[in-house]
């Protein structure tokens, strides 16, 4: 099971302890005003570092599954990932009919 790291809203709340917000944030950092938001859930080195930076933790403490204990970007393929599950986004086992099974 992959190590859990800061839950985004957690993060976000770090954030504003700090009097700021992620678009202010992202804006007085040379980002489009989005791309810290995007990053708390896809990885984005940079910006990543930004927010770790702000909230005084190191980005592996926030993100175990990107960074490795030196805070270096952990390669794509050494990450453990979930198996994807065939069904509905809510992870019942619905059956995808076809036209010719609906009829």
């Amino acid at each position: 099971m992959a190590p859990q790291g800061m839950h985004p809203a957690d993060i976000v709340a770090a954030v504003k302890k700090k009097g700021t917000n992620l678009s202010r944030l992202a804006l007085a950092n040379g980002f489009g005003e989005s791309t810290l938001r995007a990053a708390l859930k896809k990885p984005h080195v940079r910006a990543q570092r930004v927010i770790a930076a702000t909230i005084g933790r190191p980005v592996h403490e926030i993100w175990p599954q990107w960074f490795d204990a030196q805070g270096r970007r952990i390669a794509a393929g050494s990450r453990s990932r979930s198996p994807k599950v065939a069904g509905s986004a809510a992870g019942d086992a619905s059956v995808f009919l076809t036209r010719k099974d609906a009829a």
